[in-house]
């Protein structure tokens, strides 16, 4: 879900961007001219042109430029990314690559065909978002080379993949680890030992964050009060909902709705 968009000319040499954690997933690319991300008040940035960087939301970061310059830039921010892109941007803390100058006009033209889904959903606008996350993440993975995994990882990657699908279909249900294993065919044991040689974490872990992904686009999607939220989603009350997306956002469920998303609007209809 596209939770911030922007896009323009920027003269962060002489109005820097303040270093600060942001709540999302972050895609930066600079178009035109130059900027760097620095991460202490002390840091000389390293100017890039044409570059796109990932940012996790634990990152702390702002952004520096090239004195009075000006610089084209296009900002993406979204709930999560795909699994394969935070794993890799988490290993080196955040992911940054050049782009070639049609990568670059791509990420332009995407702003753009985003930008009226941004401004006025409607019932189209999260199928369009979810295709720009992709392609951003094509983008950013694609110079990237994998070796093909060994079979008993592969089997690990099919077991992890069923039983995510089986846990989201089932997440109201508050289905325990041991309902999950016996789904999937394998002993809770193995189940462990599988989440952790596909994703480096338990699968309680992998479920908390399926339950708070579908909360999060319950809470901007409808106006559903908490209570109703934590149920769809596999909580048992709307308090042990709020604890742990405020230990997971570091802001509470009501507080992320309004600052986030402010006043809830139901997408409109597509007229002919």
């Amino acid at each position: 879900m596209l939770r911030y968009l922007a896009s323009g000319l920027r003269r962060f040499g002489l109005y820097p961007i303040p270093i600060h954690e942001r709540g999302m997933w972050e895609f930066f690319v600079v178009v035109h001219g130059r900027c760097g991300a620095v991460f202490s008040d002390v840091d000389t940035p390293t100017l890039r042109q044409q570059h796109l960087w990932v940012f996790p939301p634990d990152v702390a970061h702002g952004w520096s430029g090239d004195r009075a310059q000006r610089c084209q830039v296009a900002v993406f921010h979204f709930g999560t990314v795909p699994p394969l892109l935070e794993q890799i941007a988490r290993a080196r803390e955040y992911f940054e690559k050049p782009l070639a100058a049609a990568q670059a006009r791509r990420v332009v033209r995407l702003e753009k065909e985003l930008r009226p889904h941004y401004e006025k959903m409607t019932e189209k606008s999260l199928l369009v978002f979810e295709k720009a996350l992709l392609e951003l993440s094509l983008l950013a993975l694609g110079d990237l080379s994998f070796e093909r995994t060994e079979t008993k990882n592969d089997l690990a990657l099919r077991k992890v993949e069923a039983s995510l699908t089986w846990y989201s279909e089932h997440m109201a249900e508050q289905p325990k680890i041991e309902h999950v294993a016996q789904a999937v065919h394998v002993s809770v044991s193995h189940l462990r030992r599988l989440f952790w040689q596909a994703r480096q974490e338990s699968p309680q872990k992998s479920f908390t964050k399926l339950r708070l992904d579908r909360a999060m686009q319950l809470l901007s999607h409808s106006i559903f009060k908490l209570d109703v939220v934590a149920a769809k989603c596999g909580f048992s009350s709307a308090s042990d909902f709020s604890r742990v997306f405020k230990a997971y956002h570091s802001i509470s469920p009501d507080a992320w709705r309004r600052s986030k998303l402010g006043p809830y609007r139901e997408p409109e209809p597509n007229r002919k």
